[in-house]
């Protein structure tokens, strides 16, 4: 196959295709390197290979095939350098979240819910854009207690591993929404597997899935034999709330109202409540309460989303990982600070004040504004 040409004197291919002119009344075909997004926007990377860097407050994400939602790693805000990522023109894309919705995290999954009648809705003051919007899952999870060995096998020397269909999309489902995969490790003893513990449930499975436990390729004992265990499940949780689907991220909230938005459970059940994470970044700081001594350096703590019930934080999109602030700010009150680096974050962090040089005892407060931010991506073709 054609391969790219490259050496001395010969480098990168110059940016292009970005917005290809094959498509009706499409711009120019010709692009920088370089892209900006303001908060709210999303680039769906062309179909090829490309170098992309994220900047400070973008984040990579791509198409759940299981979910048919946008989904990022638990870690996007820590991606730093450059990333090697193949799109075929639909599955990839680079968006700037700071101020917008990007999942939620049910507090109560309440009881006596209904699929076909439970409604979200998201009631965000001050958007003047397009309002997130987000689909229940109603019931269909795995029995945390509900794994039943039906062999133990035998023989192995590390744990196997733990096979779960996902639950079916949205256009074979019964519920007509689809759902959340489950998964499972197993525990062995004396080579044989001796229970299966649940670490996350899933939700949206009309039927109990057929599981397969499958050894590990780097078991030592392949080579000398291994009787396979087998496993069944039974599902739970019937109307109960498991989920959210984010169909769409809707715009930014306005800076410093970020807290002000609230999911709306609809439906036959009741108790059901939910909260919303809200991507964000510090962007001003001012000291509320006046310090003595020299220049405080100024931090963060938290920022994590709300813990949701049963499921694994990571298939719901509600765990990440918060990169924490930079702040110089003086101890005189109401002054402002000066940001390096606003960090990145699904819920508002604490401000954590570290004494500069000088300080006394009396050590200044800090409120911190939360909000969103523009950014630079760096979009390459690559060979």
């Amino acid at each position: 196959m054609p391969q790219f040409l490259s050496g001395p004197g010969v480098g990168l291919a110059y940016p292009q295709n970005l917005y290809p002119t094959e498509l009706s009344n499409a711009p120019q075909d010709g692009s920088s390197n370089q892209l900006g997004l303001a908060p709210g926007d999303t680039f769906v990377l062309p179909a090829g290979d490309w170098y992309v860097g994220l900047g400070m407050y973008l984040v990579l994400q791509f198409l759940d095939p299981v979910t048919n939602v946008w989904t990022m790693a638990s870690g996007s805000a820590w991606t730093r350098g450059m990333i090697h990522v193949s799109s075929d023109g639909f599955n990839v894309r680079i968006a700037n979240l700071t101020g917008c919705v990007v999942s939620a995290s049910v507090v109560n999954g309440g009881t006596s819910y209904v699929q076909a009648t439970t409604t979200l809705t998201v009631v965000a003051a001050g958007i003047t854009g397009a309002v997130p919007t987000m689909l229940p899952i109603v019931g269909g999870a795995l029995k945390v207690s509900g794994a039943t060995l039906t062999a133990n096998g035998a023989g192995y020397g590390v744990p196997p591993i733990v096979m779960i269909p996902p639950p079916p999309p949205a256009a074979v489902n019964s519920n007509g929404v689809g759902g959340i995969p489950a998964a499972a490790i197993a525990i062995i003893a004396s080579g044989t597997v001796s229970s299966i513990s649940m670490i996350n449930q899933g939700a949206g499975y009309p039927t109990a899935p057929i599981a397969v436990i499958v050894p590990s390729p780097f078991d030592p004992n392949l080579s000398t034999g291994i009787t396979n265990a087998t496993v069944t499940f039974t599902l739970g949780s019937s109307g109960v709330i498991l989920g959210a689907l984010l169909t769409n991220n809707g715009s930014p909230l306005p800076n410093g109202s970020l807290g002000s938005i609230t999911i709306s459970v609809g439906g036959a059940g009741s108790s059901g409540s939910l909260t919303a994470n809200v991507m964000q970044t510090v962007v001003s700081s001012s000291v509320t309460g006046a310090g003595s001594g020299g220049v405080n350096y100024v931090t963060t703590n938290g920022g994590v989303p709300v813990a949701g019930i049963g499921n694994y934080p990571a298939a719901e999109g509600i765990a990440f990982m918060p990169r924490p602030a930079q702040i110089s700010s003086s101890v005189t009150a109401n002054s402002p600070g000066t940001i390096y680096d606003g960090g990145l974050f699904e819920a508002a962090p604490t401000a954590v004040v570290v004494p500069g040089v000088g300080a006394t005892a009396t050590i200044a407060t800090i409120a911190l504004t939360m909000g969103s931010f523009y950014d630079i991506a760096f979009i390459q073709p690559a060979p």
